[in-house]
């Protein structure tokens, strides 16, 4: 806002009481007698309304690319190519685990499309002898690799399977009670089903005994020292007490649903079903076309014959891409151009499939995030500017930006209800993320207005708005006149729309 010219009224030094009485006099019929009073005149002004935000409220610095990293799947750590602090590119490889198997199966993979790339040219010069010796040794080997795959796969199956019935064991009351103590159960279940196995216990001349059915059958005298088998299911119990039986009648669920371990148990039987099914899948198809393969061979070349050809190396490609996503499932790679700011794993540690391992961030993009209440959010659109300087710079450097974005859904920050807002920042030097920064927001601006200082308005118990308007300077009598007010600004002045004109003076405080 312009400078305002204050004008002081000041006391006489000497007052006679005549001259008093006069003034009284005058003051009654200008309605009130100013003492020491500082007045104005109306002039037109720059009203403009902002707020501060603190370093306290902002989040820490942001950036464009703030990419957290992790491998698809477990494995452990065999290489880690960079540093905290390095600067990297798009597609570069930044860590690895060991990956024999999959290394092989590219291998493996890049020697078939070899293979079918050399088939291809013998179709096109004409089959001998030899080749189709190869291509049945090729068939032989795809169906022997079948037998070797199924069995490799049903014992993975049949291994996550196990797991799956042992998920932690635990015998609960038949009749659903919450109120005891459970029996321990130990050992591992090896029945191969799914189902329950029920025991009963009663008083007997020997103490106190049980009975099993349901997967198993059996019975045994109760024992809390010495864990007792349940039939013949590889599982042993021990009951908390043989002198009391508050529960008569126990189940243990095969598998235990409740268990801790079983989602992950069933999520890695499913897992091996599925892989089995893929892994066969693929084994079978080798066989299929090695056996075209070998068919073709031995027939006379035709036009048809080189389009096989064609399209065994394009399946041969096919599988060499498969191959080299499951590597790629090894091995992190840069997504884009950037900075390591953090990493979290080093050589031999095993990483768990989906687990943070490291971040980048591109700090050369840099914006800003705060959250606003819910007071302010409505004076705020999306480009308006904003003032921000930084605590590491200091408070008179003083750097420009604007709201790039406002969220619609709030959030509570210490109860209170709150939206985030996104502001970018100019490009400067040595700027680094999580350095604090302050923001002021422009958030409402006028132009040439009538304008006062806030204090001069005066609010009666009715609401109604009045300033005092001076109408003698030389007798300093004033009147009160009503006023309308509108845009609150900076420095203690408000805005009135109504009720003064361009020149009036009014008394700012009385003394």
């Amino acid at each position: 806002m312009k400078n305002k010219i204050i004008k002081i009224l000041e006391k006489p030094k000497t007052i006679i009481p005549i001259i008093l009485v006069i003034a009284l006099i005058v003051g009654i019929f200008a309605y009130r007698y100013v003492g020491i009073a500082p007045k104005v005149s109306i002039d037109y002004k720059d009203a403009n309304n902002s707020f501060q935000l603190s370093g306290d409220s902002l989040e820490n610095y942001k950036d464009g690319e703030d990419v957290s990293l992790a491998f698809p799947k477990s494995g452990r750590i065999s290489n880690v190519d960079v540093n905290t602090g390095d600067i990297v590119h798009k597609g570069q490889i930044l860590a690895e685990i060991a990956s024999i198997d999959a290394e092989g199966a590219v291998s493996q993979a890049t020697g078939a499309l070899e293979v079918a790339k050399a088939n291809y040219e013998k179709i096109l010069n004409g089959a001998t002898g030899a080749d189709i010796d190869v291509l049945k040794v090729a068939v032989s080997r795809a169906e022997n690799n079948l037998e070797k795959t199924k069995s490799t796969q049903d014992t993975l199956v049949q291994n996550a399977y196990y797991n799956l019935l042992n998920s932690t064991s635990e015998a609960v009351p038949a009749d659903g009670t919450s109120d005891y103590v459970a029996p321990t159960i130990s050992g591992s279940y090896s029945l191969g089903k799914e189902g329950a196995i029920n025991l009963e216990s009663y008083y007997s001349t020997n103490g106190t005994s049980f009975k099993v059915t349901g997967l198993t059958s059996g019975s045994g005298t109760s024992n809390s020292i010495i864990s007792q088998p349940i039939g013949d299911s590889g599982l042993y119990i021990k009951f908390p007490s043989t002198t009391n039986i508050s529960v008569t009648n126990w189940v243990i669920n095969i598998p235990n649903k409740k268990a801790s371990n079983y989602l992950a148990n069933y999520n890695a039987y499913q897992a091996a079903v599925k892989t089995q099914e893929s892994a066969l899948s693929d084994a079978s198809s080798l066989i299929d076309q090695r056996t075209a393969e070998l068919s073709l061979k031995t027939a006379a070349a035709r036009g048809s014959d080189i389009d096989l050809a064609k399209a065994d190396v394009v399946s041969a490609e096919g599988q060499l891409q498969g191959a080299q996503s499951k590597y790629d499932d090894t091995i992190i790679k840069s997504p884009a151009n950037g900075t390591i700011t953090r990493i979290d794993i080093k050589i031999g540690e095993l990483a768990s499939a989906l687990n943070e391992v490291m971040v980048i961030q591109d700090i050369s993009n840099i914006y800003i995030e705060t959250n606003i209440n819910e007071a302010n959010i409505t004076s705020l659109s999306v480009g308006m500017p904003v003032d921000i300087n930084f605590d590491a710079f200091g408070p008179d450097q003083v750097f420009k930006g604007a709201i790039t974005k406002i969220d619609p859904a709030s959030t509570l920050v210490s109860g209170v209800v709150n939206y985030k807002v996104t502001a970018s920042v100019e490009k400067v030097d040595n700027l680094r993320p999580g350095m604090t920064a302050n923001l002021t927001i422009n958030a409402k601006e006028k132009k040439q207005v009538i304008a006062v200082q806030t204090r001069a308005i005066i609010t009666d118990k009715t609401g109604a708005k009045t300033i005092r308007l001076v109408t003698n300077t030389k007798t300093k009598s004033y009147k009160e006149v009503g006023v309308t007010t509108g845009l609150e600004g900076d420095g203690g002045l408000v805005e009135v729309t109504s009720g003064l004109s361009l020149g009036d003076e009014f008394i700012v405080l009385i003394k």
